[in-house]
């Protein structure tokens, strides 16, 4: 192929890669906004963990975003997103996050129980020399992946004692405000629109559900934040070409990934990005950084199984095999579609505690599910709306679930935060949230359709990763809880949505 063919494919890849981006991810965005137009998925306030749906109010929905459409044009009409400093807007956003899930960690009196509990006892555990956790058929080697974020807590727990549950709160205080400081630098970085950063900092301050997760004991609130640096950081250094952010993009991705495997996805966004900057750029110094992120990731991973190897005597092996867990999301239970249903750890009981042939009976499984699915193609189509809406139209996304599904408190509750759970102020707040989660899709909708032909790569990363997460959420079981992370996603493509938007009423008022 002469060179003239080889720039025209080059251009041609450019042009699919997003144009299949944009397009897609308008289905699906089209597809959330719809369905959190019409109904709500929710749990009741005995916190069994059961999806229940509801039909919305719909003149409620058109009523909120009329009043919020009006605040943003009384806003505009006053100069005020032009005006206002970003960076005076974001330290006021910041310190509402923090004073917020800071006093949540507080009077919530919150206590780790299931996962939470098993990785803190894990961590202390294996700071005091004991190791039972590594042997056969127990927890670590069942759940290997969790050997991250148990080594944070090793380390934590070292230096302010076993079970320091309030210094965790603390971190991740730091780690909500880190992640909601992300999403400001890199929609100032993409879009370079002073409109578009204020009205996702103002977006910020509703996105509640993930403030109320500073409680929560787990990787995902550590893992986030690293991973979306590493977006920030892979966006600098194809802008700038600085060793520093290649660097920081590989840290990011080697501790996020080691802290929380689900984290993959985003690596996958970051090399795929880096891959298609290149080829538009003509520059391939890329592949490094994609290259010095694979070994981070590696070697980070290695690095933290290798040295509990070391001191427990114990050879840690792969795990319990993915298909389990996919196979399971092809399941119903009491849940909802895909949901848990002990299909994991029965499974494995079942099969002997073997590896080996667990991972066999859930490839069976898997191909029964299958051949179901085919048979009947309109219970396929309903187990799979389920599924999907069940996750990503529960505009609470687990976050109040989380801290009192086994109503474990070291404390009184207050009685705001007893109502909070299971009172009036229950439901209140989920109206809130649903209000905020139709909007915030619809915006996301508005803003890739008025601005589809517009978009460049950078604009995209983060609905690259919306996009992995969406169809890995559909194969793999199912949790409301795995989806926030790309719920916070959303923002800058709603900020931009309603800026569009407030230009065409703009244009319409002056011709």
């Amino acid at each position: 192929m002469n060179v003239k063919g080889l720039e025209k494919l080059r251009k041609i890849l450019l042009k699919w890669s997003s144009g299949s981006i944009v397009y897609l991810s308008l289905i699906i965005y089209a597809f959330l906004s719809t369905v959190s137009f019409l109904s709500t998925a929710y749990f009741e306030m005995d916190y069994l963990e059961t999806t229940y749906y509801k039909r919305d109010f719909i003149p409620l929905h058109l009523l909120v975003l009329f009043i919020f459409l009006f605040v943003l044009w009384w806003i505009e009409k006053k100069k005020g997103l032009e005006n206002i400093s970003s960076k005076k807007l974001c330290l006021l956003l910041l310190c509402y996050a923090a004073l917020f899930s800071g006093i949540w960690s507080v009077v919530s009196h919150a206590v780790p129980t299931a996962d939470q509990a098993k990785v803190a006892d894990c961590a202390a555990d294996f700071m005091r020399g004991e190791y039972y956790y590594f042997s056969p058929g127990k927890y670590m080697q069942i759940y290997p992946m969790q050997t991250g974020y148990v080594a944070f807590l090793e380390i934590l727990f070292r230096v302010f004692g076993p079970f320091s549950y309030s210094v965790v709160e603390i971190l991740n205080v730091c780690f909500i405000c880190l992640e909601f400081y992300l999403v400001y630098k890199i929609t100032d970085l993409v879009f370079k629109n002073r409109k578009v950063t204020n009205l996702a900092l103002f977006l910020l301050f509703g996105c509640m559900p993930y403030l109320f997760y500073a409680t929560f004991i787990y990787g995902e609130m550590v893992g986030a934040p690293l991973a979306l640096a590493s977006v920030y950081g892979a966006i600098r250094f194809m802008e700038e070409r600085k060793l520093v952010f290649g660097a920081m993009t590989a840290l990011c991705l080697g501790a996020a990934v080691t802290i929380k495997q689900n984290f993959l996805i985003t690596a996958i966004a970051v090399a795929l990005y880096l891959l298609l900057k290149g080829l538009e750029q003509k520059k391939y110094t890329c592949l490094f950084v994609i290259a010095a992120s694979i070994l981070c990731m590696v070697s980070f991973d290695t690095g933290v199984k290798k040295q509990y190897e070391l001191r427990s005597g114990y050879e840690i092996g792969s795990g319990v095999s993915p298909l389990l867990h996919i196979a399971m999301g092809m399941q119903e239970g009491e849940m909802a579609e895909g949901w848990y249903n002990g299909y994991i750890l029965g499974t494995f009981w079942d099969c002997g505690e073997d590896m080996e042939k667990s991972a066999e009976k859930a490839a069976e499984d898997i191909h029964r599910s299958l051949n179901y699915f085919v048979d009947n193609p309109a219970y396929a189509a309903e187990f799979y709306y389920k599924k999907i809406v069940s996750q990503w139209n529960n505009p609470l996304y687990e976050c109040l679930w989380i801290s009192h599904f086994e109503n474990a408190h070291d404390g009184p509750l207050p009685s705001v935060v007893q109502s909070l759970y299971v009172g009036k102020l229950h439901w209140i707040f989920l109206g809130f949230a649903n209000e905020y989660h139709w909007i915030l899709f619809a915006g996301a909708c508005m803003g890739l359709w008025l601005y589809r032909k517009k978009y460049t790569l950078e604009q995209l990363f983060l609905a690259l990763i919306i996009l992995g997460g969406f169809f890995f959420h559909i194969i793999w079981e199912a949790k409301s809880r795995y989806i926030l992370p790309y719920f916070v996603l959303f923002i800058p493509y709603a900020a931009l949505g309603y800026q569009q938007f407030l230009l065409y009423l703009n244009r319409i008022k002056e011709g």
